[in-house]
Parts: structure tokens; C-alpha cells; sequence
């Protein structure tokens, strides 16, 4: 088992590494399609590979809070990817069995994160409890959104756009994160929290910026 475990380490890691690359290239040339789909890709089939194999090494040492925090970034991902394929559902399209499937399972991980931080909270934790309630806010407000969105109370036309965008930045962010905290030890003269919610305090606002630059580029729909 524990060849298993170094194995699968070295590809997590290897996956980690090539994703903070190929997730920085789609940002930089995401207004150049011919660049940021294959880039869009690479990352994408990282992040399954990290997603697997951080959960079963978060399970391997017992470590809820990563093994949370992996489930965290996956449904970003996944959801930015999903939006893809859901680009007509303000006419005839409806989503598939399998994104209600995701909302379900990957909402009841977000709310038990809420739950786990409560927990910390109550137990003096305040640094991992403060952590984990940032995260499951954003992830059950994530759900929030997405379930709107399949149920089809659009409101603006570019709506798949501004998911994907969202989610896939979002899932960044829980890559980026996990790198730094899993090195936090090269960077002694950092806070623990600084490295837990620093990517999340830049990465946000470009969030919000390429959103409401989307938004402004798209029309309304007259009915929601």
C-alpha cells in the first residue's frame, strides 16, 4: 500500500504542477480561443487526475480538511466544464441526470464543510475553522448559483460564458491553495492563513472583474 501511495503522490504532483501551468496559460490567453481550449483541456484532465488522487491519499492519512478541500476545486472545475455542453438551455435544452447528480453529491460535501468549520470553530481551531467556513460558504453559494442556472432562471444571454469562467478561476484558486499550503514549509516567513485564503483574496476579484466584463458584453434576457 504504501508504493500505492508514493506512486500515486508522484503523479499527483506531477498532474499539480502541469495544471498551475496549463490553468495559467488559459487565463492569460483565455480571449484567444485557438490557445485556450487546448490549454483549457490539458488542465482540465489534470484536475481529474489530482481530484482522484488527492482523495484517495486524504483518505490514505486520514485528512478530512484536504480531502475537503480537493472536493472543493473538482466541483469548480467540473461545473465550469459542464457549462460547456449546457449553452441552449434557455430554449429547448435541459440539463442531464448527471449535473443534478453532481449538485447533490458535491452540495452535501459543501455544507458538511460548513458544518466541519463550525465544529473547528467551537473547539478553539480558529485559523483551519475560518479557512473552512471560506471555502463551504463559496462552495454552497457555488451551488446556489449553478442550481439556478439549471433551472434555467437565466439572466443574462452569455450565461454558460460567465459559469465557465466562475468555475474554472475557482477551481484555480483550490489548485493554487493546495500547492502553496503543501509547501508552506519553503516559505517559513508566511502565516499559515496568508497561504490558505492569499489566492482566494487576489484571484476573487479577477473573478468579479471578468464577470462584470462579460456581463456588460452580453444582453439581458427580457424574461427571467
Amino acid at each position: 500500500m504504501e508504493t500505492l501511495f508514493r506512486i500515486t503522490l508522484i503523479t499527483h504532483i506531477a498532474a499539480g504542477s502541469l495544471a498551475l501551468l496549463a490553468g495559467l496559460f488559459a487565463i492569460l490567453f483565455r480571449n484567444k480561443i485557438k490557445w485556450h481550449r487546448p490549454c483549457g483541456k490539458v488542465y482540465f484532465i489534470c484536475m481529474n487526475i489530482i481530484f482522484v488522487s488527492a482523495t484517495f491519499m486524504s483518505i490514505y492519512h486520514t485528512n478530512l480538511f484536504l480531502l475537503c478541500v480537493s472536493f472543493f476545486t473538482y466541483y469548480s472545475a467540473i461545473t465550469a466544464y459542464r457549462s460547456l455542453s449546457l449553452k441552449k438551455l434557455h430554449l429547448d435544452q435541459d440539463p442531464a441526470k448527471i449535473d443534478w447528480a453532481i449538485e447533490i453529491f458535491f452540495g452535501t460535501i459543501h455544507v458538511c464543510f460548513v458544518g466541519y468549520s463550525i465544529f473547528l470553530l467551537l473547539n478553539g481551531h480558529q485559523t483551519l475553522g475560518t479557512i473552512s467556513l471560506v471555502f463551504g460558504l463559496i462552495g454552497v453559494r457555488s451551488n446556489l448559483s449553478t442550481i439556478k442556472r439549471l433551472r434555467k432562471k437565466l439572466e443574462y444571454k452569455n450565461y454558460w460564458l460567465l459559469a465557465h469562467l466562475g468555475g474554472m478561476l475557482g477551481s484555480y484558486i483550490g489548485a493554487l491553495t493546495a500547492f502553496l499550503v503543501n509547501n508552506g514549509q519553503h516559505i517559513p516567513a508566511v502565516p499559515s492563513i496568508v497561504l490558505w485564503l492569499g489566492p482566494t483574496a487576489i484571484f476573487v476579484p479577477l473573478i468579479f472583474y471578468e464577470v462584470n466584463v462579460n456581463k456588460k458584453k452580453s444582453k439581458k434576457f427580457l424574461e427571467n
